[in-house]
């Protein structure tokens, strides 16, 4: 069977702005972008996409969940592939659905993301490079590592985005589509393309990664 893989950005617009970030409440956290792929066999191509939160409304974040869920829905995997996804990406898409339930008063809201993750087993990537390593590492340093490479940087501004920039870049990609911004269309649309080519810059390589460290089991 295939193997999906996941991978979600997320802003923190309701916090001020040198509050902590408390990474195990996803009250803490608003998704921003989720990113995906599909490999049908081992030795299919690789179909990757990226799916976006247009609007700030509650209801916009649960459009995004619901579209995931029809993405994985017209798939057919048994495995699911993260990167650190026990403590953050499973944990926020489970935490937001049940956020976003008591919001809009939908307690169904949780079914879209559980099923999402009956289908297959996770297989969170950075719980191998702990075991092999005896301690965490960097998505970029694990598959250079692994894989004998490194995942391609990318740049806005002239500097490195590191995952620390995705939040207030995804803000400000927000805020232009809900009016609240004077950045120019062209700009916007680089800022969503450059964004769009980080994130799959993270969904690719697990794939790789994967491989790499069952042959080492």
């Amino acid at each position: 069977m295939g193997t999906i893989a996941l991978d979600i950005e997320t802003i923190s617009p309701h916090l001020d702005s040198g509050d902590d970030v408390d990474f195990l409440d996803s009250r803490d956290f608003r998704l921003l972008a989720i990113g995906v792929g599909y490999r049908e066999t081992p030795h299919s191509d690789i179909e990757t996409d990226v799916l976006w939160r247009e609007e700030t409304r509650s209801g916009d974040e649960y459009r995004l969940l619901c579209e995931l869920g029809d993405w994985a829905n017209q798939r057919i995997y048994d495995k699911i592939l993260t990167f650190n996804g026990v403590n953050f990406d499973e944990r926020h898409l489970r935490g937001r659905a049940a956020v976003l339930a008591e919001e809009l008063g939908d307690m169904g809201v949780p079914d879209v993301v559980h099923h999402i993750w009956e289908g297959g087993h996770h297989r969170d990537l950075m719980h191998d490079i702990t075991r092999s390593h005896g301690h965490r590492m960097s998505l970029d340093d694990a598959v250079e590592e692994h894989c004998g490479y490194r995942p391609a940087s990318v740049s806005w501004d002239g500097e490195t985005i590191e995952n620390g920039d995705i939040p207030a870049l995804g803000e400000d990609l927000l805020a232009y589509h809900t009016g609240l911004s004077d950045m120019s269309d062209e700009r916007a649309t680089h800022l969503r393309d450059v964004l769009e080519t980080y994130v799959v810059e993270d969904i690719k390589p697990l794939f790789d990664l994967y491989d790499a460290l069952s042959e080492d089991r």
